[in-house]
Order: structure tokens, then sequence, then C-alpha cells
């Protein structure tokens, strides 16, 4: 039981940062602080990264999965363009009626779980897509309006390309200093 009790006591302080990150995150949601919202965000903070290192990702998250600050807050402003212009585009469509639906294989460029993973996310997260099936760097794609697509043109037009290159640059730099994503 003591071993148990060290494991945890180091996995959170290994993983400070992300716990700081999901109480604030808490906090942020619950827009007030009494202690109620402050005890609660601590417990569940801990809960979420003790469930995630039993059950999916064991390990310093910080030191492996994480972005540095500057790419994640360049990464996210594409992706809120993306989702914006993403938007823009398919609500005329949807309103007049005048959209297909249709799925589309297509293959990434990246090469690493973790940043495909995200890439499919994102993709999900923009408007008139939705990813519905991974397969090591293929994606199954279901896609709002896709003339170009169904005349045997390039399927990869479906992927938001600004990330997907974001991501490779990342992916490559990670790579040259020999290190894992």
């Amino acid at each position: 039981m003591k071993n148990f009790i060290d494991s945890v006591v180091q996995d959170m302080v290994s993983n400070i940062k992300i716990i700081s990150v999901l109480f604030v995150t808490w906090i942020i949601l619950f827009e007030k602080i009494n202690l109620f919202v402050i005890v609660t965000g601590l417990i569940m903070s801990v809960v979420s990264i003790l469930l995630t290192d039993m059950y999916l990702m064991p390990g310093n998250y910080t030191d492996e999965y994480m972005f540095g600050l500057r790419s994640m807050i360049h990464y996210f402003s594409i992706l809120v363009i993306e989702i914006f212009v993403a938007g823009i585009g398919v609500i005329p469509k949807i309103i007049l009626g005048d959209s297909d639906v249709a799925f589309v294989t297509c293959e990434t460029k990246l090469t690493d779980e973790f940043l495909i993973n995200i890439l499919a996310n994102s993709i999900t997260l923009t408007p008139g897509t939705v990813t519905v099936k991974k397969s090591g760097s293929t994606l199954r794609v279901l896609t709002l309006d896709t003339p170009n697509i169904a005349r045997d043109e390039d399927p990869r037009q479906v992927l938001p390309l600004k990330l997907e290159h974001v991501l490779l640059k990342y992916e490559k730099t990670v790579q040259r200093r020999g290190e894992k994503i």
C-alpha cells in the first residue's frame, strides 16, 4: 500500500503543471471561486490524472505529450480560424439544402499516432467534417459538400492542410532533436 501511495504522490508531483491547468479550467467553467469549487476542482484534477495514468496514457504529460506554449498558441489560432471559415462556408449550404454528404478516405503525411489523433480531432471540430475512422495515417472522413472529391480529385483537400502543416513542422522539429512526442 505504501508503494502505491508513493507512486501516486510522485505521479502528482511530476504532473503538477497539468493538474494546475485542469484546476484553472475547472474554476473558469464554474465562473466563481468558493470553497466548494476549489475543493472539487483539486479532487477532480487529481482523479483525472490518476484515471488517465491507469487506463489511457501513463507518464509525465508535459514531457511526453505536450507542445511548447508557442506551438500550441500557433496551432490553436489556426484551428479557430479554420473553424470560423468552415462554419461560414457551410451555413449557406445547409440553409439552402445545397449540400451532399460523402465519405472520403485520405492519407495524412503525419507519422506520429498522437499528432494524427490531434489532426483527426481537429477535423471533427471543423464544421462540415467528422473523422469516423482512423487506421494508422489513413483517415476516413464524413464530409459535407464534396463535388470536387466526387470527381476523383485530391481527397486530401478535406483535411485542414494548414493544421497538418503545423503538426508536420512540430513532428520534424521533435524528430531532429531525437525526442519522443
